[in-house]
């Protein structure tokens, strides 16, 4: 029987950890940052290889009205029909489904930059 050398083994058990963060962190940001109010609109994202068309196609294709891009082509801002619009748009492909102030908090964090004198 052959052994893996210490070297390898040490890169397949920090393999896994980070497998094992990524997937923990995706699940708990897919399964927390639903909103648990949807009357005030919903961020539905996509893949980022997503383009602004499809992405407003697929958002408005589970019964949703378009309001506007979150800022990126693969966000779409929509008012869902009702309250199932979530779970509908996750189990159709969609990588998060999250409450816009969130996302508008995200996008002004990642856009500030220091004020020149």
């Amino acid at each position: 029987m052959k052994c893996l050398s210490p070297r390898r083994g040490l890169f397949l058990d920090i393999g896994f950890l980070i497998c094992l963060t990524l997937g923990a962190f995706v699940a708990s940001a897919r399964i927390g940052l639903v909103p648990l109010k949807s009357d005030d609109g919903v961020a539905v994202m996509f893949a980022p290889w997503t383009s602004a068309a499809d992405s407003m196609t697929q958002a408005t294709d589970s019964g949703g009205r378009f309001v506007r891009f979150g800022g990126l082509p693969f966000v779409a801002i929509v008012m869902p029909a009702d309250r199932t619009y979530a779970d509908r748009m996750l189990s159709r492909g969609a990588w998060l489904v999250m409450d816009p102030k969130f996302l508008a908090a995200c996008a002004a964090a990642l856009s500030y930059s220091e004020p020149t004198s």
